[in-house]
C-alpha cells in the first residue's frame, strides 16, 4: 500500500522522520519496504500561468504559448497538448531542468520556433500516468507562480506491506491509528455532514435484496440527483496520484478516496441504467455474461456473486462494475454502493476471471460490520461537495443493528509463557488501551480485553498477547533461550510386543506382516460368516479383497500358509502380532480398546505351523509339525517370557474354534481364563485353502500373554544341591485331559518342583480298558544337599491330589 505522508498527516500528528516513522512501523509489524520522494530528482521544475495559447504558425497539432514563471519576461514554449487553455497554472521545465529518469530541457527549434522550456504532464514528472495533457496544477491562485514545485507537489511515499490479517490498516485512518499507538497521540476521525435525503420525487426510490446474507452480511446504498460529474479538485488528484491510483471524475475519485481513506471499497452506479432503483446481491447464472468497466466481456458461474438488478448483473460483488451502469461525465443520478462480501467468494472469483483489484483485496482480508455506513456517510460528504448532489432517498441498510463487540477472556500466565514478558492486568491495560481495546480484570490473573470494532482479526487470547507483543515492541522483548523440561522416563509400549516377536524368531519362526483389511471369501474359508454382525466393515473400500478388518489373526495366517505353498515353499513357520476388530466389546476379553464408536481393536499373537522343522534329507523322511511341536512352542514362549506353563483344556461345543478340528483343539487357560484356541485346522478349511498336510494353528490374546510375563526376571543363583528326578507312571480314565492332569501336578508338588514333562503313554489289558498310563518325568530342585525328605512330601501331595481330583491310580 502506497501511503503518502501529508495524506496521513491529516488524521495523526507525525513528529518522526519518513526514516524513523518506518522503522517504527516495521517494528510494529508493518512493514515499510521503501520510501519514495515524488520530486526529488527534479530540479528548475516551477509553477507557471499560461499568458496564452496560440495555433502554431507552422503546425497545425502544436500549440505556441507564452507562460509566466515570475521572471521578468514571459516564457515562449512550444506545446502539443490540447488540454490547455490561458490562465491556467501548469508545470514548467525550464532550460537545464532535470525530470524523471534524467530527461534534461534544453533550448529547441520546434518547426522553425524556439522553445525555451517544456510544458509537464503528470507522466514526465513521475506522479501520474496521464501522457496524454499537461498536469494543470490549477485555474486561480493555488499556487504562487514561479514557486519551486517540489516544495508544492512533491510528497514522500511510504511502501507498507499490509499483513493478510490486518484488513483494517489498509486505510489512512488505519495506519494513523497504528502511528498514534506509537506516539501516544490520537487518530482524526475525518468529518462527514449527517445525511438526510432532500428530494421526495416520484423516482426518488431505491430497494435492496440480498438473497445470500452469509455471502453479503451488510449492504448499505444511497440515491443521489442533481449530480455535476465534473473533475475531482487537484488536491484530490494529486493525492489518489501518490497513492498509485488515476483521477477519473469526482464520483469516481470519491468511491477511491474513501476505500484509501478508511479502507472501505465502494462503486458507483449510474441510476439510469438501475431498473426502478432496486439494487442488490445475488449468485450469477451458469453461462450469465457481464461486461465489466474494462470493456471486457466475462462469463460467470454460480459460484461468483454479482451486484444486480432486475434486468442482470450490474457489476461483479467486491471486484468491478459493469460498463451499463458506468458514471460518466454526462451522468446526473448515481447510486452509491458501500457494502461487505465474503471474503474467499470474492478472491476466487477474483482469480478465476484474472481480475483482482484494489477493492478485491480489501473484500478478501475482511471489512468490519460498521464501516460501510460510515464510509458511505463520509463518500456523500464528498459528493455533495464536489458535485452539488442532492441525496434523494435515504440510505438503504440490509443490516443496520449494531454488532456487540467481541471479547476475549486472556489468561495472563499463559500470556507470559507465550512471550516470555512480565505483564499483570495494570501492564496489560497500559499497552493494549493505545491499540484501541478496553481491559478490564476479572481476578488477579485473567483480564477480559473488548476488541475495537474496527479489528475483526483479534478472537483468541493468542491474537491478544501478540497485540501485547506488538505494542510493548517486538524489539524489546528480551531473547532468551527456551528451558527444557524433559518428561519423566516411559518406556516403549511397542516394546513388550517386541520382546515376542524376539523370542519366537529366536525359537525359528519366520515373521509375517499382513493386511489388516480381507475380504468376504477369505473370512468365509476361514469359517466364519462374512455376513457376521460382529464385523467391521469399510463404507468406501477399494476393492472387495479388503472390505472388513480382520476378526481375528487365523484369517491372515492361512493367506499366508497359501500364499507360501503357491511359491512352493512347503514347510513355513510363521507367526504374526497384529491387531484385530470387532463391533461391541469382545466376550471375556480384557485390553480390547475403542474410541467410543461401539468398535473395539485388540492385539493378537498367531502361529502357523505346516511341515517339518527341518528340511527333508538323503536319510529319509522328516516328521511335519504337530500339535506337540506347537505346545511346545507356546510354553517355551511362556518360559522365555518368564511367565507360568499355562494349562490346556477341550472347549466347550460353544467355545470351540470352527476353523479347527473338532477332535484336536485346545483351550490355552492362563489363570483360570481362556486367553487363546489351538488346535490342527479343519480338513474342510485345509482344502478351501488347498493347503497339504495337517497344518497346526494357535491364536493367543497379547494382553493377557505380557500380563502373565514378568519383565524384571532375575538371574537364578546356582543351586546349593543337586536336582533330583523322579518319575511317576499315572493311571486314569482316557477322558481326563493330560492337560488338567499337569496342572494338578505343578500345583500341589509346591515350590521344589522345577519342571514336570510328559514323556510316555500307556493303553493296554493290563490297565484296564478305557484307561490310559502316562508317564511324567518330574525334576526337583532341593534347598539342601540329601533332602529326600521334601521330595518325598512333595510326591505324597502329587499322588493325593491325582487320586482324590482325578481318581488315578499309580503303577
Amino acid at each position: 500500500m502506497l501511503v503518502p505522508l501529508s495524506w496521513l498527516k491529516e488524521y495523526v500528528d507525525v513528529t518522526q522522520t519518513p526514516s524513523e516513522l518506518a522503522e517504527e512501523l516495521t517494528l510494529r509489524g508493518m512493514e515499510v519496504k521503501g520510501i519514495e520522494v515524488v520530486g526529488a530528482d527534479w530540479t528548475d521544475v516551477v509553477v507557471g500561468r499560461l499568458l496564452s495559447v496560440e495555433r502554431h504558425p507552422n503546425a497545425d497539432k502544436l500549440w505556441l504559448t507564452s507562460v509566466d514563471v515570475g521572471a521578468d519576461t514571459p516564457l515562449q514554449v512550444v506545446c502539443g497538448a490540447d488540454n490547455i487553455a490561458a490562465g491556467q497554472l501548469v508545470p514548467v521545465a525550464l532550460v537545464g531542468a532535470v525530470l524523471a529518469g534524467e530527461r534534461r530541457i534544453e533550448r529547441t527549434k520546434i518547426r522553425g520556433v524556439e522553445s525555451r522550456g517544456m510544458l509537464c504532464s503528470a507522466i514526465e514528472l513521475g506522479i501520474g500516468a496521464d501522457a496524454e495533457g499537461i498536469h494543470i496544477l490549477g485555474t486561480g491562485n493555488e499556487f504562487p507562480v514561479g514557486a519551486d514545485l517540489r516544495e508544492l507537489i512533491g510528497e514522500v511515499v511510504l511502501d507498507v506491506d499490509v499483513k493478510p490479517n490486518r484488513g483494517d490498516a489498509l486505510s489512512m485512518i488505519g495506519l494513523a491509528r497504528e502511528v498514534a499507538a506509537i506516539t501516544g497521540g490520537a487518530a482524526r476521525w475525518p468529518a462527514s455532514a449527517p445525511l438526510s435525503a432532500t428530494s421526495n420525487s416520484a423516482g426518488s426510490r431505491i430497494s435492496v435484496f440480498i438473497e445470500d446474507s452469509a455471502a453479503c452480511p451488510r449492504f448499505t446504498a444511497l440515491l443521489f440527483d442533481q449530480v455535476q460529474n465534473r473533475p475531482s479538485p487537484p488536491w484530490m488528484q494529486r493525492r489518489l496520484l501518490a497513492a498509485g491510483m488515476r483521477p477519473i471524475s469526482a464520483i469516481v475519485d470519491v468511491t477511491n478516496y474513501v476505500m484509501h481513506e478508511l479502507g472501505q471499497p465502494m462503486h458507483a452506479y449510474d441510476a439510469d441504467g438501475v431498473a426502478r432503483g432496486r439494487i442488490g446481491v445475488r449468485r450469477a447464472l451458469d453461462g450469465e455474461r457481464l461486461t465489466t468497466i474494462d470493456h471486457v466481456e466475462r462469463s460467470l458461474d454460480s459460484r461468483m456473486l454479482v451486484i444486480a438488478g432486475d434486468g442482470g448483473p450490474l457489476g461483479l460483488a467486491g471486484i468491478m462494475g459493469g460498463a451499463d451502469t458506468e458514471v460518466t461525465a454526462g451522468t446526473t443520478r448515481v447510486i452509491l454502493e458501500s457494502a461487505i462480501f465474503h471474503g474467499p467468494t470474492v478472491r476466487n472469483t477474483a482469480r478465476r476471471l484474472g481480475l483482482r483489484s484494489e477493492a478485491s483485496m480489501r473484500h478478501e482480508k475482511g471489512l468490519p460490520h460498521d464501516l460501510p455506513a460510515r464510509a458511505a456517510e463520509r463518500a456523500a460528504s464528498l459528493i455533495i461537495e464536489l458535485t452539488g448532489a442532492r441525496i434523494s432517498a435515504e440510505m438503504a441498510d440490509s443490516n443496520p443493528q449494531p454488532q456487540a463487540a467481541r471479547q476475549v477472556t486472556v489468561d495472563l500466565d499463559r500470556v507470559r509463557r507465550l512471550l516470555g514478558l512480565a505483564v499483570d492486568a495494570a501492564a496489560t491495560t497500559k499497552l493494549l488501551t493505545p491499540l484501541g481495546f478496553h481491559v478490564a480484570a476479572a481476578d488477579g490473573e485473567t483480564v477480559t480485553v473488548t476488541v475495537p470494532w474496527y479489528r475483526t482479526d483479534v478472537v483468541l487470547a493468542e491474537d491478544v498477547a501478540e497485540e501485547i507483543a506488538r505494542s510493548h515492541g517486538f524489539g524489546n522483548l528480551a531473547g532468551r533461550l527456551p528451558v527444557a523440561s524433559l518428561p519423566p522416563f516411559r518406556e516403549d509400549p511397542s516394546g513388550a510386543r517386541h520382546r515376542v516377536r524376539r523370542v519366537l524368531a529366536g525359537l525359528g519362526l519366520d515373521e509375517v506382516l499382513s493386511h489388516a483389511l480381507v475380504g468376504a471369501a477369505d473370512l468365509a474359508r476361514s469359517g466364519l460368516d462374512p455376513a457376521g454382525p460382529e464385523l467391521v466393515r469399510i463404507a468406501n473400500p477399494l476393492s472387495e479383497e479388503h472390505a472388513v478388518l480382520r476378526p481375528s489373526l487365523h484369517i491372515s495366517l492361512l493367506a499366508a500358509l497359501a500364499g507360501n505353498v503357491r511359491q512352493r515353499l512347503a514347510d513355513p513357520w510363521i507367526f504374526e502380532v497384529g491387531k484385530t476388530y470387532q463391533m461391541g466389546p469382545v466376550a471375556g476379553e480384557i485390553g480390547a480398546e475403542t474410541a467410543g464408536t461401539g468398535r473395539f481393536e485388540s492385539w493378537q499373537l498367531g502361529i502357523a505351523l505346516l511341515g517339518p522343522r527341518t528340511p527333508r534329507s538323503v536319510d529319509g523322511e522328516t516328521a511335519p509339525a504337530d500339535l506337540a511341536e506347537l505346545k511346545g512352542l507356546i510354553e517355551a514362549l511362556y518360559a522365555a517370557l518368564n511367565a507360568p506353563f499355562p494349562s490346556f483344556r477341550a472347549p466347550s461345543s460353544e467355545d470351540r474354534g470352527r476353523y479347527l478340528h473338532p477332535g484336536r483343539q485346545a483351550e490355552i487357560v492362563d489363570r483360570g481364563r481362556r486367553c487363546g484356541l489351538v488346535g490342527e485346522l479343519s480338513p474342510a478349511i485345509v482344502d478351501a485353502w488347498d493347503l497339504p498336510g495337517r497344518p497346526v494353528i494357535a491364536t493367543i490374546r497379547l494382553h493377557d500373554l505380557l500380563a502373565a510375563a514378568d519383565p524384571d526376571a532375575a538371574v537364578a543363583v546356582p543351586p546349593p544341591a543337586q536336582p533330583i528326578d523322579r518319575d511317576l507312571a499315572i493311571v486314569v480314565s482316557e477322558s481326563v485331559p493330560v492337560g488338567e492332569l499337569l496342572r494338578l501336578v505343578r500345583e500341589n508338588a509346591g515350590p521344589l518342583l522345577v519342571r514336570a514333562r510328559l514323556f510316555d503313554q500307556y493303553r493296554g489289558p493290563q490297565i484296564g480298558d478305557g484307561n490310559v498310563s502316562y508317564a511324567v518325568a518330574l525334576h526337583f530342585q532341593p534347598l539342601l544337599p540329601g533332602d529326600e525328605r521334601s521330595i518325598e512330601r512333595a510326591l505324597q501331595r502329587i499322588r493325593g491330589a491325582l487320586s482324590h481330583n482325578l481318581s488315578a491310580a499309580f503303577r
